[in-house]
């Protein structure tokens, strides 16, 4: 007897059929045409068809969110990535009103105890999320937990605020400090939309027989940038679960959120083969390529899990045996240090090989310097080497080939920052910087003001020997205390030389903080102070706009 119309002939009034409404009970409370008898019952009967229709709206939700602090612009970004928040209950119901009859206020208190048994309020969730999780514990400035809060959203649902409290608590139970979590403010609102299920399925998988990774080794890694590749397979973001194109960027936005829930099978079955794979790949490491430590690997190079041991790993390996002739006993050692080898192309590490030949390097000398620098195999050509050859060709060097073999980190240094600097300030202080550098190469591998300079102005001030006629070798060498007994020839085991390298590191920080206070100064008298501009008065009130 009473029916909510919804169509457009009612205008979605509650209609009532006083008639019906008398027919209700058959007692003899009710008499027909009984007015008080019919009030009441139309009266209960309003009150429980319109208490189906909430009693909030968008700007309940929007007058909230700016009450935690969040501004327009954050409110409007959380609303477009998840408008489902706009639907949320903003807070809980708190205040009664009486009215006349009793019947309303009864209804009242069931829908207090309705929302009791409800889901979660806006409120609540953001206390526990935005509070709780964000300003709290990660201890964010305001400003940097909103730029989270707009990155991702769906920290403002009851499972997303309580799956980001769970990421923190496992990293922190992992040897994370909170600041260091806090740190990474880029990646910050992706680590925290992680499943925490999934992600401590990977812990298990690492500390496992399979890589036997120490946990004070395993938090670290997590939140580092080169995982990102291996957590986004193992533990996927809603929305960065599969990659899309610009020009669908609009549609995926639409449908991801249905994709991922209606393939959550699909997804899980997904990570199990990738595990099962990842159990291959940690075999075939241990016992076919005899990787000793296999977590010092996964920490280079977490990605070394996701390639398959029979189509890349296998033939990279024979690559490097059979072509370039590392033993087979060396070669944990090199995939150890450098196991990004792995997924290098084998035409790209011909071509570095081709090159180095064409300098004059010889096939002999080719696999001990893999051995120590295996990153020669997977450096740029035009960019990175061919500006140190032309440098050694500039400065004199007659035989590349064989400086560079005996110095094989050379052809990855920084020409500008690195070699000339060092090469200018070896002409200074010999007669034959070419012979000097040709006969010892490893010069341009030590540090320029810690060792080189602090050594030759030792022996310059202090012991007035003639630098120039001392061998290059002789001076840079050997260790500290025996540069100064063998060298400078120092009877007091080095306290001297210690002393002086004290002195002059202190002198050279005083330095260089005055010359940055002077910059700072010509900095701040170059800019001339800005304009005070002098306040525009008020207009009287009560004067009328023309």
């Amino acid at each position: 007897w009473v029916q909510s119309n919804n169509n457009n002939d009612n205008n979605g009034v509650v209609v009532v059929d006083v008639n019906a409404a008398a027919d209700v009970d058959d007692s003899d409370d009710y008499e027909y045409g009984d007015v008080d008898a019919v009030d009441s019952v139309v009266a209960a009967a309003a009150a429980s068809s319109l208490s189906a229709f909430p009693d909030y709206g968008l700007q309940d939700v929007i007058n909230l969110l700016l009450d935690f602090g969040l501004t327009g612009k954050d409110i409007a970004a959380i609303l477009t990535q998840s408008p489902s928040v706009a639907l949320m209950m903003p807070r809980r119901t708190t205040t009664t009103t009486t009215t006349t009859g009793g019947v309303p206020q009864q209804q009242q208190q069931l829908k207090r105890e309705d929302d009791d048994v409800g889901g979660e309020t806006l409120e609540e969730t953001m206390i526990r999320a935005f509070d709780g999780v964000l300003l709290e514990t990660l201890q964010l400035r305001r400003y940097d937990a909103r730029k989270v809060l707009r990155t991702c959203p769906g920290l403002l649902t009851l499972k997303g605020s309580k799956r980001a409290a769970n990421v923190v608590t496992l990293m922190t139970s992992l040897g994370v400090s909170v600041s260091a979590i806090a740190r990474e403010k880029a990646a910050l609102p992706v680590l925290l939309s992680r499943a925490p299920s999934g992600m401590f399925r990977l812990v298990a998988f690492l500390a496992s027989d399979a890589v036997r990774m120490g946990i004070q080794g395993i938090g670290p890694l997590l939140r580092r940038k080169e995982c990102v590749e291996l957590l986004n397979v193992v533990a996927p973001v809603p929305g960065m679960d599969e990659p899309s194109s610009s020009s669908a960027n609009d549609m995926n936005d639409k449908i991801s959120s249905k994709v991922w829930s209606r393939n959550s099978e699909l997804r899980r079955d997904r990570i199990n083969d990738v595990y099962r794979n990842m159990t291959k790949t940690a075999w075939t490491l241990r016992n076919q390529i005899g990787t000793e430590d296999l977590g010092k690997v996964v920490s280079a190079y977490p990605s070394v899990l996701l390639l398959d041991a029979e189509t890349q790993i296998l033939p990279a390996a024979a690559y490097l045996m059979n072509e370039l002739g590392i033993f087979e006993d060396d070669l944990p050692k090199v995939l150890q240090l450098y196991p990004i080898l792995l997924v290098q192309r084998r035409e790209d590490m011909e071509r570095n090989v081709n090159y180095l030949k064409s300098l004059g390097v010889e096939d002999e000398s080719l696999p001990s310097m893999f051995r120590a620098f295996p990153a020669l195999l997977t450096m740029d050509i035009e960019n990175t080497m061919m500006p140190v050859v032309n440098f050694l060709n500039e400065i004199g060097i007659v035989n590349v080939g064989k400086f560079i073999t005996r110095l094989p980190p050379v052809l990855g240094y920084s020409v500008e920052r690195e070699l000339r600097p060092k090469w200018e300030y070896l002409a200074k202080v010999c007669l034959y910087p070419s012979f000097e550098l040709s006969s010892f190469p490893a010069y341009f591998s030590y540090p320029l003001d810690r060792v080189i300079k602090t050594r030759y102005e030792y022996l310059q001030f202090m012991k007035e020997a003639p630098t120039q006629l001392l061998a290059l070798d002789l001076v840079v060498r050997y260790g500290d205390r025996d540069f100064a007994e063998k060298v400078a020839k120092d009877t007091d085991y080095g306290r001297m030389f210690v002393r002086f390298a004290k002195r002059r590191k202190e002198a050279r920080a005083k330095k260089a903080n005055l010359k940055r206070e002077e910059a700072l100064a010509k900095k701040s008298i170059a800019q001339p102070p800005p304009t005070m501009r002098r306040p525009r008065p008020r207009e009287p009130e009560n004067k009328k706009m023309p």
